[in-house]
């Protein structure tokens, strides 16, 4: 009896868990499509004959459907569910997926990526919703912390991975065993995730979702606070060492401004995935202990933006020094999710997950805009002579030259952190907020202190 009894007790504790797990598989997936294109330039651009501005926009087809899909996804999830949403998401990026690997054409490649984005972008939203049911509130941020760093490990092993298999047998084989994970993860979800418990009176999925009369002043709120303009803005731009260079322009540039074989680039990449895994929530955690979140984020873009000017400004540097640079660059843009913080602090608490989204969408516009500017920058600076295949051949100066954009936007991000105003860890939404959102939420959406 006694034995019977701990294992219930243990499932009661594992299931929930192996449920936000399952999601998290699928946000890694994400990870691994996301960052895929930046180890196979040279196999992309010859199979479709492009030029590194195409080869920049065919990467940003993810970004033109994951982008703007985070205001909706939300919503998508709270009239359907997790499990079938969930299901069809991860079936729609594995379309995709199979698209990309069977196109002949330039266009049928970006349709592949597209439906990449679509299906992807309901990864991490996910994560949280399944959290949010399943899991005590005092388990979120901790979910939230553990999903970024299983996902930039993902990416991380995924380029080291494709590096090599990419060598040997072609993007296209390399991509066939994603393909079958990613079906075999679509039927894992169906099967064993569930939308909710089976005792949903003490859970708050009772909550009842904002319809769109509520959405649509939640979102007035929200685009009307000058402050979510500027954090968006900022966060974007202190992003840029993510969304383009570790997502896709960073490979590229080692191995043509340091003479880095495909492996060393790929470790390279890897320890900067590593140091911003760990700094993130070292970094958190002290910024919820000084009760500060604007400071920790100068100070540490401060540096990152200067160890990124060394790096794509100063020549000779070992490999070595390559390692330990970009490992500091990673642990100091680790303080990025502060950005998230601020987004969510100031805004009405009742609309704070919405908030979470629309910083999210803003942010994510870096790699969106960003990843296809490099590419014309490209082109724009090289006067190199076209290769033997007719497409031109880009020089250390010219990536130099074009990557600029990520130091310089990250030294303008820092200079608009100034403008922020510092939150202390606590909500700042204005009272006025708070009242005309309180006066349409239906009363389960309300906050137990508005309750009567």
């Amino acid at each position: 009896m006694k034995t019977d009894r701990a294992t219930s007790v243990g499932f009661k504790v594992f299931h929930p868990w192996m449920i936000c797990i399952i999601g998290m598989l699928f946000y890694c997936y994400n990870y691994f499509l996301r960052v895929s294109p930046s180890v196979m330039q040279t196999d992309l651009t010859q199979a479709f004959h492009i030029t590194a501005t195409q080869f920049g926009a065919l990467a940003a087809f993810y970004y033109y459907a994951y982008t703007p899909m985070q205001l909706p996804a939300g919503m998508i999830y709270d009239k359907f569910g997790p499990r079938f949403v969930l299901f069809f998401a991860c079936l729609i990026a594995v379309l995709g997926l199979s698209l990309f690997i069977s196109a002949d054409d330039y266009f049928s490649a970006g349709a592949g990526r597209f439906l990449i984005g679509l299906g992807t972008a309901f990864a991490y939203i996910g994560v949280l919703k399944l959290a949010s049911i399943w899991l005590p509130p005092n388990r979120f941020a901790t979910v939230a912390g553990l999903t970024t760093a299983i996902g930039m490990t993902s990416g991380a092993l995924s380029q080291k991975y494709l590096t090599k298999v990419v060598e040997t047998v072609g993007y296209q084989q390399a991509l066939h065993a994603a393909l079958l994970i990613g079906l075999v993860l679509s039927f894992v979800i169906l099967f064993l995730v569930k939308s909710r418990p089976k005792d949903t009176i003490t859970s708050n999925v009772m909550r009842a979702p904002m319809n769109l009369k509520q959405m649509g002043e939640a979102l007035r709120v929200i685009f009307t606070n000058p402050q979510m303009w500027l954090i968006g803005i900022i966060g974007c731009l202190l992003y840029l060492p993510a969304s383009v260079f570790l997502d896709l322009w960073g490979i590229p540039f080692l191995k043509t401004v340091y003479q880095l074989t495909p492996v060393q680039a790929a470790n390279v990449s890897e320890l900067t995935f590593l140091g911003w895994i760990i700094s993130g929530p070292v970094i958190g955690m002290i910024s919820d202990k000084i009760k500060r979140r604007r400071a920790p984020l100068v100070l540490t873009s401060a540096i990152a933006a200067s160890l990124l000017c060394v790096v794509f400004y100063m020549q000779g540097l070992t490999l070595i020094q390559l390692y330990i640079l970009f490992f500091t660059i990673g642990f100091c843009c680790g303080s990025h999710p502060l950005c998230f913080a601020l987004g969510k602090e100031n805004n009405p608490a009742p609309i704070s997950g919405t908030a979470v989204a629309v910083t999210n969408m803003l942010i994510m516009l870096g790699g969106m805009i960003f990843q296809p500017v490099v590419g014309k920058l490209l082109d724009f600076h090289t006067t190199t002579p076209v290769g033997l295949n007719g497409l031109p051949v880009y020089s250390a100066s010219d990536y130099t030259f074009a990557l600029s954009v990520i130091p310089l936007g990250v030294i303008l991000g820092i200079f608009l952190s100034t403008f922020v105003k510092e939150t202390y860890c606590e909500s700042q939404a204005k009272e006025e907020h708070e009242r005309v959102f309180a006066s349409v939420l239906p009363a389960k959406l309300k906050p137990e202190t508005q309750r009567t």
